[in-house]
């Protein structure tokens, strides 16, 4: 009986967690739509901008977001800190909020993933350091941001339907 008591409250927890979490990120994810409608209505903004952003923003919402994008992070950082290649976001600051945004609703959504994530992105990112002070080419540690969306730029996505003008 107290065995059963024990998984009903722990289940109860894990479910209350989930709807709080969720209910958090609500915000973030309406003012990353607002931004994304924004960016989308702005002239003298590229498709492939546009596609970028639509593609970060749709798989921001995804569980396997960060640890993915984490993992794609790791050739990204090595190779900028390596090869001389230092790390910008493009896009002006429109996009650099739409990043901000999605990244701030997927960190309300899923904390302890997201927690996970950073700590593996700053012990790259130290190990990194390193190894630019051992080749004399560090200039600085990236953002993640900045990371997390070159790693997006780069991944040659196709969307099955297109952003609305």
């Amino acid at each position: 009986m107290t065995h059963t008591l024990i998984t009903f409250a722990s289940a109860a927890l894990i479910v209350v967690y989930w709807i709080v979490c969720r209910r958090r990120s609500l915000v973030h994810r309406e003012n990353a739509a607002g931004l994304l409608v924004e960016y989308f209505e702005k002239k003298g903004v590229s498709e492939k901008d546009k596609d970028a952003a639509t593609f970060f923003y749709r798989f921001a919402t995804s569980w396997g977001f960060l640890p993915l994008m984490t993992i794609l992070a790791i050739p990204v950082i090595l190779g900028g800190t390596l090869f001389n290649r230092p790390l910008t976001s493009e896009g002006g600051k429109e996009k650099d909020r739409i990043i901000d945004e999605s990244m701030k609703m997927y960190m309300f959504r899923n904390p302890i993933t997201g927690a996970a994530c950073f700590l593996v992105f700053f012990v790259l990112a130290s190990v990194a350091m390193l190894l630019g002070l051992f080749a004399n080419r560090l200039r600085s540690i990236p953002s993640p941001s900045a990371v997390y969306m070159t790693t997006a730029a780069k991944v040659d996505v196709h969307p099955l339907r297109r952003h609305a003008h």
